[in-house]
């Protein structure tokens, strides 16, 4: 069976949650080490359909396997921009998914209204860089000891893409 990328639906909230598990345990590709308690996961997820948010789900074998959302920013003043955050359990990284999920989610978040998507990657994660880059995500500047994680500082790159 082929990996497809669907937008998101509640039979799929379960397994989204099992595999964001598993990519914040990495401690490395995401900002959080552990996800949060599965209810305030389906919550969120169930807000992002309810607003017809930006998110879609890499599916493969009727598991969620990676995803990509972008989520406007509340303050009036900038609800032309959205945050990025996306992840991929790592036997499905460097396949497209990641392009793939990109193009969906960018597509819908330029539909909705959003003019520029931002995020924030570790400068020592060369695969999502170059992954951004060739979606057209420029570099905006290096927040330097960006987090610190069991003693040891990580930079983080902000990127751009106006849509």
């Amino acid at each position: 069976m082929t990996t497809k990328i669907i937008y998101p639906e509640e039979k799929y909230f379960k397994s989204f949650f099992e595999t964001l598990s598993k990519v914040a345990a990495e401690q490395i590709y995401i900002e959080m080490i552990e996800a949060p308690p599965f209810e305030k996961v389906a919550g969120f997820q169930k807000s992002i359909i309810d607003k017809d948010g930006s998110a879609y789900y890499a599916i493969h074998n009727d598991q969620v396997v990676g995803w990509c959302d972008v989520f406007p920013l509340d303050n009036p003043r900038q609800k032309h921009r959205g945050y990025l955050g996306m992840g991929l359990l790592p036997e499905y990284r460097g396949k497209g998914l990641g392009t793939q999920l990109m193009t969906a989610v960018l597509a819908h978040a330029k539909k909705s209204g959003l003019e520029k998507v931002e995020l924030h990657v570790y400068t020592t994660n060369i695969a999502a860089i170059a992954l951004y880059k060739r979606c057209g995500f420029e570099e905006e500047g290096i927040i330097r000891k960006y987090r610190k994680l069991n003693g040891q500082y990580f930079d983080s790159m902000a990127m751009g893409k106006f849509l």
